[in-house]
């Protein structure tokens, strides 16, 4: 790595050999979209408890077909364009400039798509008004805003989010080994994050969910170790650039994971169609990286739940496809796709969550495929 910068201007800016340019101008001439896997939350030596460079991290993710990455370093930015790629390196690979804002009372959160570093050194009494300091100074800097694992050390509540009507992204499922298993499980006292998306949705806020690594160890992968390829987001976007991939986000269009790999994710007129690609899930889940919730009892196999206001189950289906038609009384419906597996003694399992389509006023926000 050359050096770290804070200087306004843009670093991700990248020259593109002339072939591939022509692809991706005919693909956005046809107004075609493609799914991009990527990872929003990724640490570095830089930050003091991370154990590999800037360049060793952007390799691992390039060199496991990843297509976007951001280098989210506690409280520093770092320059995509001053960070050396491999020379062979894909050119439908790119890194998004960002910074995790590490703030206090625990507050944490991705810059997306930021020019310069932002400022974190704002405090108050109110949990809400940190997240909302962290996400103005991320849309002034021409970025966008995710709240991060809101289940470290049980910093951050739902009434703290819903304090923020206009939070617009958090982290459903962080795979950090003290968070990963809060996204369906908790300790006494506490409620997932699950149970706080549905909280946020009933409420009537628009908020979505992204999956992510956090990423800090590199040199050895064990379940204790905070190891990538465990949670990632698929985005659906017309151009693998920084600014189209935050559009998507920024729409909910794009689902999270922890290994499920969907072949369709379709929201239109209220009505959700979900369907797995059994394939290329089973090629993900033969990686070595990804780490399943574990329990004792389950039943194996592919399951889709259709999940409505409050958290309710509205429907379900075992197997790998299936549709819901929502009524206004819904509110919204967003589905959760697990696939089971005989782990050991017991179980594992993996997930994928789309983002809610909504019945309700809301309707006009969310994406239509």
């Amino acid at each position: 790595m050359k050096k770290l910068s804070n200087r306004s201007a843009r670093g991700s800016c990248v020259i593109w050999p002339c072939t591939f340019v022509l692809i991706f101008l005919a693909a956005q001439v046809c107004g075609q979209s493609q799914w991009y896997k990527g990872n929003t939350h990724a640490h570095t030596v830089l930050c003091g408890h991370a154990d590999s460079s800037p360049e060793a991290v952007a390799k691992w993710y390039h060199d496991h077909g990843y297509h976007f990455l951001i280098l989210s370093e506690h409280n520093i930015y770092i320059d995509p364009s001053e960070v050396d790629l491999p020379k062979d390196a894909r050119f439908d690979f790119i890194l998004i400039p960002g910074e995790e804002i590490t703030g206090s009372r625990n507050v944490h959160s991705t810059a997306v798509n930021v020019p310069r570093l932002i400022d974190w050194k704002f405090d108050s009494e109110r949990v809400s008004d940190i997240i909302r300091d962290h996400l103005e100074r991320s849309h002034q800097a021409g970025g966008e805003h995710i709240l991060n694992h809101p289940t470290y050390k049980y910093a951050v509540t739902a009434e703290d989010m819903k304090g923020v009507p206009e939070l617009r992204i958090f982290e459903l499922h962080n795979a950090h080994p003290n968070t990963i298993r809060h996204t369906l499980d908790v300790d006494e006292g506490y409620v997932t994050t699950e149970d706080m998306w549905d909280d946020m949705l009933t409420a009537g806020m628009t908020v979505y969910g992204v999956s992510s690594d956090d990423t800090h160890t590199l040199k050895e992968f064990h379940i204790e170790a905070s190891n990538p390829g465990r949670g990632w987001v698929m985005v659906n976007s017309a151009e693998l650039t920084p600014d189209s991939i935050t559009e998507s986000l920024k729409s909910g269009d794009f689902y999270a994971t922890s290994g499920v790999i969907l072949s369709r994710d379709k929201k239109m007129g209220g009505v959700v169609e979900v369907a797995v690609d059994v394939d290329a899930t089973l090629a993900e889940l033969h990686s070595p990286y990804v780490l399943g919730h574990r329990l004792e009892e389950a039943a194996p196999g592919f399951l889709i739940e259709f999940v409505g206001a409050t958290g309710r189950v509205l429907d379900h289906v075992h197997g790998s496809n299936g549709s819901y038609e929502a009524g206004r009384e819904d509110l919204y419906v967003r589905s959760r796709i697990s696939y089971t597996r005989r782990f050991g003694d017991g179980y594992e399992q993996f997930f994928a969550w789309t983002q809610p389509a909504f019945t309700d006023d809301r309707a006009e926000s969310g994406p239509a495929r």
